[in-house]
């Protein structure tokens, strides 16, 4: 006769080599498949599944992305500013002004500063002279006169052309003499002076003669004027002197040159 344990020995052993019933499969299944879904979903997640409320803050750091990942399309307008540049590679934004009227932009820097130098010089000029008779005597004739702007020194130039013509003038020796002045209350003055000879048939004769002064600089305007006398002898006749002459000026601005640092706040 078998005793309570025997019988419960039994019982264990025959109930192990019972094949599972079809309800204990299905749970055993449920179970695998609810204690794999996680590493399914680490794995194996659809396309574009992830967003912004599934990502912690500062969960995506540098070594989490691949080189060359983010591109010009994935940073906002406006996200990098100037302390997120390598402002040894990038230029940044012209933040520097010339202060003289007479100078420009020669140069930026790559902090936004600029370098200013001096412009180009200016130049102009009265236009075409007028022809005017000399008149005979100490007294001078003008020519031309042109007035300059201050703040810039010029350099002045004239060159008048002269005439000497008439009827039974041959033999005749005629000094011209002109004065080129430019400048403000200090005037810097040119005068030089050509003989012309007219020969024994009479002919007109041409002559003409190169000014050229330097005008100091002024914060006033600037003053150039040319004017000429003539003195005839040694012939017959009575020579009639006729000259023209255009002023040039050409504006000498100061060889300077400034650097403005970039401000940034």
């Amino acid at each position: 006769m078998l005793n309570s344990s025997s019988r419960l020995r039994r019982a264990v052993r025959g109930g192990l080599r019972r094949r599972p019933s079809a309800a204990m499969m299905v749970a055993m299944a449920a179970l695998f498949v609810a204690l794999s879904g996680g590493a399914y979903a680490a794995v194996n997640l659809p396309a574009h599944s992830v967003g912004a409320a599934q990502l912690k803050t500062f969960a995506v750091t540098n070594p989490k992305l691949a080189s060359n990942a983010v591109g010009s399309r994935k940073i906002m307008p406006g996200a990098v500013g100037f302390y997120r540049v390598n402002r040894s590679e990038v230029q940044l934004r012209v933040n520097g002004t010339c202060t003289s009227g007479n100078q420009a932009v020669t140069s930026v820097n790559i902090s936004g500063g600029v370098t200013c130098g001096s412009i180009s010089p200016t130049e102009s000029d009265t236009g075409a002279g007028t022809q005017k008779t000399i008149a005979p005597g100490s007294t001078a004739t003008s020519l031309a006169s042109y007035q300059l702007a201050g703040g810039s020194a010029y350099l002045v130039q004239a060159t008048p052309s002269i005439e000497v013509s008439g009827i039974g003038i041959s033999g005749n020796h005629v000094t011209v003499t002109c004065t080129l002045a430019a400048g403000p209350a200090v005037t810097a003055t040119v005068t030089r002076s050509v003989t012309i000879h007219v020969d024994s048939n009479g002919d007109t004769e041409y002559a003409s003669l190169p000014l050229s002064v330097t005008a100091p600089s002024s914060t006033g305007a600037i003053s150039a004027t040319l004017g000429c006398t003539q003195v005839a002898s040694g012939g017959s006749g009575t020579p009639t002197v006729a000259a023209q002459a255009t002023i040039y000026a050409l504006g000498i601005n100061p060889a300077t040159t400034t650097s403005t640092a970039a401000v940034r706040h």
